[in-house]
This record gives C-alpha cells, structure tokens and sequence, in this order.
C-alpha cells in the first residue's frame, strides 16, 4: 500500500512551524498599517499668528480664523502667536471676544514673540496661559489719546445735540474707554496678577521674566512649548499644526507716532487719504516708531481725532497727549 507524505497528519511540530510561519506573514503585511495608524496625528493644534498693528483687517480675519477652527473637529487646540502693540480699540475687543469664546470650547495658549501689549494684551487676555520668552514684553493696559479741547458748535443748520464738544465730555468718553480695558483685564486675570487695580491701571510694560513674576504672564517659554502645552492640554500626543495667518499683504497698514498722536499708514507713497490719525487707542507708546514729518506730509499738516479740518485743535493744537490711566492724566 503505497503512501502520500501530504496525506499524513501534521505531528504538533510540523503545526508548531506553520502556525509561526502564518504569523510571519501576517505581520509582514499588517504591520506597516498598524504602525501608520499609531504614527498618524490623533489632533491638530492651530496657530493663529496675531501679528501688527490691531485694527478692523486684522479682527476680521481673526474672527473669521478662531470661527472655522471651533467648527473644525480636527483642531483640539489653539496657540495663538502674539506679535503687536495694539491699536483701534474695537478691533482689540472684537479679538478679544473672538478668543473668549474659543477659550470656552478648547484649550488655548497665548505666545509672545516680541511683544504683545495694550490692545495686543488685551486679545490674547482669555488664554488659558500666556507664555513669553525673557526678552517679551507685554502689559500696557491703557488708553493713549490726545487731551480732550472745547470744540464749537456746527454752524448753520444742525440738530439739538450738534453743539460742539467739551473737555469734560471728552475725559468722561476717554475715562470709559480706560475702564473697560482694565475691569476686562482684571476680570480675565485679576486672580493671578500680583499688583492691585491701581498698579494695573497704570499701563507699565514688563519684560517676560518680570512679567512671569507679577502675573501679567505665566510661563516662559517658546513658542514650540506653547505648543505642545496646548497639545498636552487636549489630551494629544501626536499632533499636527495648522498655521493660520491673518491681517492684509504687505505689511500695510503701519502705525508712526507725531509729537500728538499715532497714525497708521496704509501706503508706501502716501497721499492725504492714506493718513489716518488713530485719535484714541490702545496702543504701546513707545512701541510705536516716532517721526518729524510723513512723507509729503508734515505733523502740521495731519487732522487731530481724525478730523479734516482744525475742529479738534487742528494743526494748531498743542502737543499734549492724554495717557488715560485708570484716572490718571500725564
């Protein structure tokens, strides 16, 4: 009786061999997907770059920005990268509620490059943490404008509340815009700051490391830390960034100080209509580049509080610039 050795059972060696053999196989053909999927980002963190001066360009697309990323569920978390020293005061609060509510819904760590103040801080405030490099500077929580002047009444044809401006009515308009800064302020990080309200209110800027210490920032650290702080946050380890840039081309508008007030530009050749005085602002001062003349046009020649004509002190108007602090005129 002849045999056939492929009939024969397996003896428990031979279905030890196979069922090792099986496996070898089966992990040479899995093992790329399993080890793609572990490597595959579970999230993604967005880094929203808040960059120059703060106005309604720059508010717009960051509104537009922090609205597609609470409605992207791929986005876990937020870093927004902070390079200003403010501007318009709506823009900055429209920034600033933007940042609220994203604040609500993920987690979101505030990075300063260079610098992040007045109306920049006020933005970036509703971040869960603030991280800064030693050499940042932040803080500015106040209002620049040039000092209020008695204005007569429109001549001609007006109605009853046409009859000019005065200097009371002015402070009172400024002193406003001042507070709401600061209770926003205080209301966002008033547990952590380490000066009272009075000390906040008097708009000093901090050096990161300094800032660290009386509570205007809470870590230092890159913005690559910022990062992966926000990841870690989000409960992400392997994450990918998502950078987002907002603000016009070009580099325009920028802001230029007179002895009266800031300007922003908004072009390289300017002509009248592209000077536009900034008459209240939360802005940095001394962040903000001072110059004699613009172009072909002279300080003397620029409206004050954005008026054509000499209706608010005009080319006439003195030097002064009303620094709202919590109260305080300088």
């Amino acid at each position: 009786m002849s045999s056939n050795r492929f009939d024969s059972p397996l003896t428990p060696r031979r279905q030890l061999v196979v069922v090792v053999v099986a496996a070898a196989l089966i992990g040479a053909v899995f093992a790329p997907i399993v080890y793609a999927n572990a490597n595959e980002p579970s999230g993604t963190v967005a880094v929203v770059e808040i960059e120059g001066p703060v106005n309604t360009a720059l508010a717009d697309d960051v509104e537009n920005e922090l609205a597609e990323v609470r409605n992207n569920g791929s986005v876990e978390a937020v870093v927004l990268k902070m390079d200003t020293g403010g501007g318009a005061p709506v823009a900055s609060e429209r920034m600033y509620k933007a940042v609220q509510r994203t604040s609500q819904q993920m987690p979101v760590i505030a990075s300063v490059q260079a610098i992040s103040a007045s109306g920049g801080y006020y933005a970036m405030a509703p971040a869960d943490d603030i991280y800064v490099l030693p050499t940042s500077t932040v803080g500015s929580i106040g209002l620049n404008a040039p000092a209020p002047r008695t204005t007569p009444p429109v001549q001609g044809p007006s109605g009853p509340d046409k009859a000019g401006g005065n200097e009371i009515q002015g402070w009172a308009r400024q002193q406003t815009l001042a507070d709401t800064f600061i209770n926003a302020m205080m209301a966002e990080r008033g547990d952590r700051f380490e000066l009272s309200r009075e000390e906040v209110a008097h708009a000093d800027v901090y050096l990161g490391t300094k800032a660290v210490q009386n509570g205007f920032a809470d870590e230092i650290g890159s913005l690559n830390e910022a990062i992966h702080e926000a990841a870690t946050r989000a409960g992400i380890s392997n994450y990918s960034v998502d950078t987002r840039e907002t603000g016009p081309d070009g580099g325009l508008p920028f802001l230029v100080r007179t002895d009266r007030q800031v300007v922003a530009i908004h072009s390289n050749d300017p002509g009248y209509a592209d000077v536009e005085p900034m008459g209240i602002a939360y802005v940095h001062w001394e962040s903000v580049p001072h110059v004699d003349t613009i172009e072909r046009f002279s300080e003397d020649s620029l409206p004050v509080e954005g008026t054509a004509n000499a209706g608010a002190g005009g080319a006439n108007a003195t030097d002064d610039i009303a620094a709202a602090r919590g109260g305080e005129r300088s």
